[in-house]
């Protein structure tokens, strides 16, 4: 697992999804996310209700580093929407 340590990239979990950031300084033990740790960051790009250049304070558990996130595509199928269902084929 990544850790977190000051001047590192990272992402910002927020309810408009992954907010790209940089981690300016922790309060509290460097290392494996917690929330023990205080992290304070600077918004490196603007997303729904934020704004780039922002900095915010939030707890260890909140932020990810870029290492350590993955883009995947899920697909979701169903026999349902195969239109032979139901037709006794």
């Amino acid at each position: 697992m990544d850790n977190l340590s000051q001047g590192c990239l990272a992402y910002f979990g927020s309810a408009s999804g992954l907010v790209p950031c940089k981690v300016l300084r922790i309060l509290g033990r460097s290392g494996v996310a917690s929330t023990a740790q205080i992290v304070f960051l600077l918004l490196t790009a603007s997303r729904e209700g934020y704004t780039r250049g922002e900095t915010m304070k939030t707890d260890g558990l909140h932020v990810v580093p870029r290492k350590a996130a993955h883009r995947r595509s899920y697909r979701l199928s169903s026999a349902l929407a195969r239109p032979e269902y139901g037709r006794g084929v």
